[in-house]
């Protein structure tokens, strides 16, 4: 039989049925061994504080009752609360108030999931290590087609070592290069988002060794591997400053 002590407590504060019932489920997905307790309110809060002795607190910045900052506050002058980590859920994150890389952290996307498991992944690890199965690794030689403009999109990749080459075909039988892709960036990843066949054909220019990822993994991937989702969040901002550059002139 396994202990309440032995498990990964989490509390939940919160009037909202609908982010309680989101964050309960999340971490139900992606933590083993987990006991999950809700309040509501500060004397709810501090009751279970006592008799369930929570590793984690979410706590809503707006309550039914009493602010959810003057729930944090209380938490955190209370000695006997030291091991407790408190993650804020609040849209616009008050970094003077609580500095980042203490005890309380800021989940300012409630709804996310990538976002509620980054923050409780800086705390206790996910049940599951991405299997190998889940994604691939592919070697290219320089003039090698990765995908054509058109074909169905069934993977994304993120590229290793080497560079790569966007292209698209004209009416007329030309060609407009779109950009390279280098070392530490995705592509492919706009099929999945779109939802659509290849907007661009993809060329080797070097030898290029890349990481393969079906679409129906790219989830749990992205999930579990934080680098690989800093690494996609930062490739879809260079995208977006490269096509701001061309609107703009």
């Amino acid at each position: 039989m396994v202990r309440i002590q032995d498990k990964n407590v989490f509390l939940i504060v919160s009037g909202n049925a609908h982010r309680t019932t989101r964050v309960t489920e999340v971490i139900n997905k992606h933590y083993s061994n987990c006991s999950i307790f809700h309040a509501s309110d500060w004397f709810d809060t501090k009751y279970k504080i006592d008799n369930i002795f929570p590793k984690i607190i979410f706590v809503d910045e707006y309550l039914p009752k009493i602010s959810g900052m003057e729930v944090v506050a209380k938490i955190l002058r209370e000695k006997n609360n030291s091991h407790i980590s408190i993650v804020i859920m609040s849209v616009v994150a008050d970094h003077d108030l609580y500095p980042s890389g203490g005890r309380v952290q800021y989940l300012t996307e409630p709804e996310s999931e990538m976002a509620i498991v980054a923050c409780v992944s800086k705390i206790i690890t996910p049940k599951e290590s991405v299997s190998h199965k889940e994604y691939n690794l592919r070697h290219l030689s320089a003039g090698e087609i990765l995908f054509k403009e058109g074909e169905e999109t069934e993977a994304v990749y993120i590229v290793k070592d080497g560079t790569l080459r966007a292209y698209s075909d004209t009416m007329v039988g030309g060609r407009i290069t779109l950009g390279n892709i280098s070392a530490g960036e995705f592509v492919g990843e706009m099929g999945h988002f779109n939802h659509e066949p290849r907007s661009a054909t993809v060329e080797a220019v070097t030898e290029v060794e890349l990481v393969e990822i079906p679409l129906a993994s790219l989830e749990n991937v992205i999930f579990s591997k934080p680098s690989w989702a800093k690494a996609l969040v930062k490739t879809l901002s260079q995208r977006l400053k490269r096509a701001n550059k061309v609107l703009t002139g």
